[in-house]
Formats: C-alpha cells, structure tokens, sequence
C-alpha cells in the first residue's frame, strides 16, 4: 500500500559546475506553516490529502500500514531534517600573486573588509554538498564582497528552472562558526571563527523563489574539509537577528585533532579520495596581475586545475518483498549536510522499479523558478552500513530530481543523502582527504532543550511555559520559540513528547 500526499517544498542547493541550490524544509503537518530553513529559507504551506492516516510523523518508530509489502520494521525518517547554519564573515587576507592554495587560519586574521568584524556578518549554512564558498546578494555586499574586490569573470550557477552568472572574487580571507558565538548583545566573538584565507569565493546576485525564501551564504567543501564538525541536535541554539527567531542544532568547527571532539557510536563511511588542497586557477591579464579564472575548489596539487569533489556513501535500499529476484541494492550518494531531504535519481528509481506515480509530490524551488508537482517515494527499506553497527530504516522518503552528479571517475550517483535520516542524532563532519572519512551518528537523542528558562532544572516552571504556549505557532502573541522543540514553528503534542523524557532532570 503506497500514500499519496503533496507538500509545497522550497529547495535550494550548490553542486558542479553548474552550481544548484536545494533546501528541504520538514514537512510533518497539514495546513499554513512558516518553518525556518538554511540561509533564511522557509515553507509556508504543506498539502496533504484529506486522509489524516497518510501524514508519516518524524518521531514514529514502525509504520507497519507501510511496510505490508515487506517483513521489515524499523524507524521511518521524516521528509526533512535539520539545517545546520551558520555565522560567516570576511577578512582581506590574501596571498602573493603566486599563491594558488589556500591558508587555513584556525583564528580571525587580517583585517575585517567591512568593520567592525563583532557587527558584521551574516547567517548561512554549513554544506558538505556545496564545491564552493559562496555569498548572495545583500549578503556579500554586507560582508564587502563588492566593487573591485570581484573578478567580473563570470560563473555559472544554477539547476531548476534555469542559470544565472555569478561572479568570482578576488582572494579573501572567509571564516565561520556555529550559533553559539553570538554574544547576548548580539555581537559576534571573533574568539570562535575559524577559516581559511586567501580564497576566491562565488558572489552572486540575490537568489530567492518566487515565494521569498532566499540564499545568504554558504561554506562548502574548500572550507570544511580540513575541520572536524560537530553538530548536536540535543542542543538547540536560538538567536535573535531583526526581532526574528533563528534556530539550528549547536555546530562547532573544530580542527581535526581537538581532543573535545565526541565519540558516537556509529560511523558512516565518507570518502573523498584523490585530492588532498584547495587550489584557485589563475591567468595572466593584460596588466600582469594574476586573476582567478576559478573559485577556490578543491585539487590535487596547488596550481592545478580544481576539480572540487564530493563526499560519497553507500546505502542498501530495497523496494517490496525481498526475494531471490528483488535483493537489496546498493545506491551510491553523496552526504550533503545543506539537505535536509533525501533524494533518488530516476535511474535508481527504475532499479527499484517504483512506480510512475509517486507517494507524495513536491515544489522545487530554484534559481530559475519553481517546477511544480515533483514526485516523491516512501522507499520500504533503507541500510546504513557503519561501524558499531548499521543503521535501518523503513519507509523513508526520497525526492525523485535528475542530478547531474558524478564521482570523481565519472560515474554517476544514484542520489544525495540528506539530513533526514538523522533528525534524532547527533553527528560529527568528519573528514579526510587522504583516506577515509566518516560521518560518526550518535545513538537516538531528544529533540531539543527542556530547560527553558535554562535554571538548570526541567521542572513546574518549564511545563507551565509549555501549557501557556500550547497550540501556538510562531504568528502567535502566546507562541514561545525555545518551547518548540521540534522546530517546526508549531508548540503541539510533538513538543510534549519530547519534553517528558527531561522531566525533573
């Protein structure tokens, strides 16, 4: 027995050459939403069918109207995860004319390109699938990624709906870190960045849909690959920016040997083999002055032509009763922590022989526009290998969009592996250029911070700011953001739920 629903979906995301945007907000309720996504991004209305049974809630652990078709019961992902964001900011440090590769700088260095550093930046997300650093719009030029600090060579972005020209900037220094280096007065401390330096960055135009949600920044794998990131979904971080609530899991970017780095009790295989630096390519213009022809991307050699390069996964997926003619498959996929959805190809869906019509639909949202009415499939069985175990999972949703994605030799991937599957967990962004990789999964974990009024206790007093919020969303004068545990801009039952294992802790 298969579903049929259909949910308004914004999605943004960078890849390739042609660099797309993809974000998933969740979708777990019915009717108006207003639910907080990467770079600012929101969804503001789901549609389901008017069979209440269909809706498929986050926190359920068997599904079993679902899985009929097979003996398999294991907990089923939502359609959507987290977003871990972001705070990104500028520097002017750069590199001599020869200087192809880039500088890590585990600390703030050079000089802010727009000052003071503590009041200038902006909120942008943290994304393995992204193969460069990028701003848009207002946001590069609040962060002074403007005039003669850009190339004017142009750079191609873009995926549904179309393309636009980007720009590329000359070498800066970029650097990030996680929520919780806003101060209480809103000031940024410099004390938690970290980057690197001498890079050239992708600057844009303002990219939004035609519903308003838009980019802002985004680090990517120039960036993030020479750091160990730990993003905790027990532990929410809440800040204020324009009189409006922001919220993500705690992120913290770490050099790759801190020794506060957690152990989780799963590790998911991520590799990335064959380039071990970032490298900008440059040419020679009628001045003598040396300009990058390309972004920063990742390389082999500093020099070389950057080829960029992705994280790469297994999963084991298997549609219907398993059988000597119908094995589990292998599905190659890249981890894209910038997704919050999952998603197959079309020729891994005809591997798995789904059917025409899917389970639920989609708006996508992209550079070009929105394309309407794309299909979406409730897969029946989904296997993580790891060590310490693997992960299973049933009836898990995927986003049918052609990807023009491939690995390093060419070979096509079968989808993106986003944040959904990890919407209870813990992880850590662990990466390796030169072997192996993983993205460590912690076991099961409450979704939020019970305390608060954060007195150290989950008492009478935290229950009672619940009740007053009860059935409140966030257009609400009784709406209260750190009660809302599930982030979904809605303080229901599913906050209740996840309250009660905190209770008197």
């Amino acid at each position: 027995m298969r579903f049929q629903n259909k949910t308004s979906v914004s999605t943004m995301a960078i890849r390739q050459w042609a660099v797309l945007f993809f974000v998933f907000p969740a979708a777990v309720m019915a009717g108006a939403v207003n639910w907080q996504g990467p770079a600012g991004m929101t969804i503001k209305s789901v549609h389901y069918l008017k069979t209440e049974s269909m809706i498929i809630e986050p926190a359920a652990q068997l599904n079993t109207t679902a899985l009929e078709a097979t003996t398999l019961s294991y907990p089923v992902p939502p359609l959507a995860g987290f977003s871990p964001l972001i705070v990104i900011t500028t520097s002017d440090k750069s590199g001599s004319d020869e200087d192809f590769e880039h500088v890590l700088e585990n600390g703030y260095s050079g000089t802010p390109l727009v000052s003071p550093v503590e009041d200038n930046f902006i909120i942008g997300i943290f994304d393995s699938g992204a193969e460069v650093d990028l701003l848009a719009g207002s946001s590069a030029a609040a962060l002074g990624l403007t005039g003669d600090k850009l190339t004017g060579n142009p750079f191609p972005i873009g995926g549904v709906g179309g393309t636009i020209d980007a720009d590329i900037s000359y070498p800066v220094g970029i650097f990030a870190a996680g929520l919780g280096s806003i101060q209480s007065n809103g000031q940024l401390n410099p004390n938690y960045l970290v980057g690197h330096s001498n890079v050239a960055i992708v600057v844009s135009p303002d990219i939004s849909c035609d519903t308003g949600e838009s980019v802002t920044g985004v680090i990517g794998t120039p960036f993030l690959s020479f750091y160990t990131t730990v993003i905790r979904n027990d532990y929410t971080r809440t800040i204020n920016i324009d009189s409006k609530d922001i919220c993500s899991p705690d992120v913290q970017i770490l050099e790759q040997d801190d020794p506060s780095i957690p152990e989780y009790s799963h590790k998911i295989s991520m590799n990335l083999s064959g380039l071990a630096t970032t490298s900008g390519y440059y040419s020679l213009d009628f001045l003598g002055d040396m300009t990058p022809e390309f972004p920063t991307l990742l390389a082999a050699v500093p020099g070389s032509l950057p080829t960029g390069g992705k994280f790469i996964a297994t999963l084991y997926v298997l549609e219907g009763q398993p059988g000597p003619l119908n094995v589990v498959q292998p599905m190659r996929v890249m981890v894209d922590t910038g997704a919050q959805s999952s998603i197959i190809s079309p020729s891994m869906a005809a591997n798995l022989s789904l059917p025409l019509e899917g389970d639920f639909e989609v708006d996508v949202c992209g550079v070009g526009g929105t394309e309407p009415n794309v299909p979406g499939y409730f897969v029946d069985y989904v296997k993580i290998n790891a060590l310490g175990g693997a992960l299973e999972f049933s009836n898990a949703a995927f986003v049918m969009i052609d990807l023009p994605l491939q690995d390093a030799a060419g070979n096509p991937l079968d989808g993106v592996l986003g944040m959904n599957f990890f919407w209870n967990r813990n992880i850590v962004f662990q990466p390796n250029l030169s072997g192996s990789g993983f993205l460590h999964v912690s076991d099961p974990i409450p979704y939020g911070n019970a305390d608060f009024n954060f007195d150290g206790d989950v008492n009478l007093i935290d229950f009672s700011m619940l009740a007053s919020a009860w059935m409140s969303d966030s257009s609400d004068a009784a709406y209260i953001s750190v009660c809302d545990m599930h982030l979904d801009d809605l303080i229901d039952f599913k906050d209740l739920q996840a309250f009660l294992p905190h209770w008197l802790e």
